[in-house]
């Protein structure tokens, strides 16, 4: 029993180190790399690491198909597979073997969490139900597959926040590359290699933009395209803007100037409402929190002193 319960945890063990490792292989790039970086610009590396990403992405959706198929339904609504893609996209995961993964995961911690759990309870032997056991593994198992769509999620925010954030420095940039006679197309381009240090996320957007007019998209597609993808009202309405510019005939430069000043206006309002609602914020802490302590510190001394007076008579 003590040499299965070793055999268990080391394979668990060894699993997590895994996974870890490839984690971090993918946010710390090799030195090799990061020597090719330094010698010869970002730029050219980029397009020597696609065939990599390509031939990595096609031996994940490979070797992980198997696993994903535990939690993926094989007559999976249309409608379902859509929006998972969009919200996939959303996050940053364009990725062809995104899904796979994605499933792969949910499949991993459906299994995982409650084979630890099984582990830990034939390690501690506590004296527990055989009804609540079945009850707390069937927990984990469901806390195990629901788990990666409440991280997808709080991704999507995170990656819609820090594009919310930035996106208006990035249109004053795009204001003023086109301002001074870049094409819109260039100006588009431009915008994403100065965003890139400040914001990965909206350099990636544009970026995507730029890659998607080079493969035949028309600009309206590909600008429609991000919308939907980054699902901010702002950015919508400046797609709209910047179509109806070129619909019509108006100058894009004019155009952006002035959604670029009715969106300084729009945040300038709701930091100001914001600011406003402090006080009705303020007032719940206030009552009860601070207010039982000062009416604990005025009302303690008379009552002491009234209650003594009592006593001693």
């Amino acid at each position: 029993m003590n040499l299965f319960i070793l055999s268990i945890i080391s394979v668990l063990v060894l699993l997590v180190l895994g996974v870890a490792s490839m984690f971090w292989s993918r946010i710390n790039p090799p030195a090799s790399r990061r020597l090719r970086k330094s010698v010869i610009g970002e730029r050219h590396v980029e397009y020597g690491t696609q065939s990599q990403i390509k031939i990595t992405s096609h031996l994940l959706k490979k070797r992980l198909s198997p696993l994903a198929r535990f939690s993926m339904q094989d007559e999976m609504k249309t409608e379902e597979n859509s929006a998972l893609e969009k919200k996939l996209q959303s996050a940053g995961y364009r990725n062809g073997s995104a899904k796979v993964v994605y499933f792969s995961v949910k499949s991993l911690l459906t299994f995982v969490m409650p084979l630890v759990f099984l582990v830990l309870l034939i390690i501690i032997r506590p004296t527990m139900k055989p009804a609540a056991i079945a009850y707390i593994v069937f927990l984990l198992a469901a806390g195990g597959y629901f788990l990666p769509n409440i991280i997808l999620n709080k991704l999507v925010e995170r990656r819609r926040k820090e594009l919310s954030e930035n996106f208006p420095d990035a249109l004053d940039l795009l204001r003023t590359c086109v301002e001074a006679g870049l094409a819109t197309d260039a100006a588009l381009a431009r915008v994403g290699d100065e965003m890139r240090i400040r914001s990965k996320a909206l350099a990636d957007e544009l970026r995507q933009v730029v890659l998607e007019q080079r493969a035949g998209s028309s600009r309206n597609v590909a600008l429609a395209n991000m919308a939907e993808r980054v699902g901010l009202k702002d950015v919508e309405s400046m797609v709209a803007s910047l179509i109806q510019s070129e619909r019509f005939g108006t100058s894009i430069a004019e155009a952006l100037r002035v959604y670029s000043e009715n969106l300084r206006l729009d945040r300038r309002l709701k930091a100001e409402e914001q600011a406003a609602k402090i006080p009705t914020k303020i007032l719940l802490p206030l009552i009860a929190c601070i207010f039982p302590l000062l009416f604990i510190l005025i009302l303690a001394p008379p009552i002491h002193n009234v209650l003594s007076a009592l006593h001693s008579q």
